[in-house]
């Protein structure tokens, strides 16, 4: 990646709240970052059995999936927003800046290779010495049997994947650098979590993810915007969704 400066951020330039401190601050912290992480996925399910809609049809339908991953990335987006919007503060605290946006994306474009490298790696790594845990199936990625199937995946990566997952790395970070010991540590946890969130495909699937969610990080905390790692984010997935697509039509 080319050694370009930081975007700046209202908060790096002191316009921003001051976050609450001490013991309450770092409580208040915790209980905003398990709303954001966890919040989504235990009320859309939630709902969704509410219209008959089982655990096991959304497994097994790709528009139900689709349906469940939008939801969860609105409902974790409105969240996010209605926290900050209680503290006062404003989406720039977080990255979300219109600054220099053709340069940031350039970055994220940049990233591509890097990151399926990444992914590559892990897989082979896994295939030559821990084969048993070798993903031969990924029952995420073999939702998708037509184009119309595709098309709803993608739909579903831009905005549960590239948008919602960036956004909340970024909010959660924030609340780390702030009030919960620092934003590496931050980095550490939710990149466990993050692959912890990806296992349903696979461990090695999983142990990508939280290296590929590392990444992101590290992007963002670089950059200080949200544009850099949402583009790398929504065109990885993307790609990759197009690569198996094609994969499948072919073999």
């Amino acid at each position: 990646m080319t050694n370009l400066p930081p975007v700046q951020s209202e908060e790096i330039n002191g316009s921003s709240p001051e976050p609450p401190a001490g013991v309450a601050g770092g409580f208040l912290a915790i209980l905003e970052v398990a709303l954001v992480a966890t919040a989504g996925f235990i009320v859309v399910p939630l709902v969704l059995a509410l219209f008959g809609v089982s655990p096991h049809s959304i497994l097994n339908n790709p528009t139900n999936m689709v349906v469940l991953l939008v939801s969860e990335a609105t409902l974790t987006l409105l969240l996010i927003r209605l926290l900050m919007a209680l503290r006062g503060e404003a989406p720039s605290k977080i990255g979300w800046s219109c600054s220099d946006v053709l340069r940031e994306a350039g970055i994220g474009l940049l990233a591509i290779p890097v990151l399926f490298a990444v992914t590559f790696s892990v897989k082979v790594s896994f295939q030559v010495f821990f084969p048993y845990w070798a993903t031969v199936h990924n029952p995420l990625l073999e939702l998708i049997k037509t184009d119309r199937d595709l098309a709803l995946f993608v739909v579903a990566s831009i905005y549960a994947g590239g948008l919602k997952e960036e956004v909340q790395r970024a909010f959660v970070l924030t609340r780390f650098k702030e009030s919960l010991g620092g934003i590496y540590i931050g980095l550490f946890l939710w990149s466990l979590f993050f692959g912890y969130g990806h296992a349903i495909q696979g461990i090695d699937n999983a142990v990508g993810a939280g290296i590929l969610g590392l990444l992101f990080g590290l992007l963002f905390i670089w950059r200080r915007t949200l544009t850099a790692p949402i583009v790398a984010h929504t065109l990885y997935d993307v790609l990759t969704l197009v690569l198996y697509r094609f994969s499948i039509m072919s073999s």
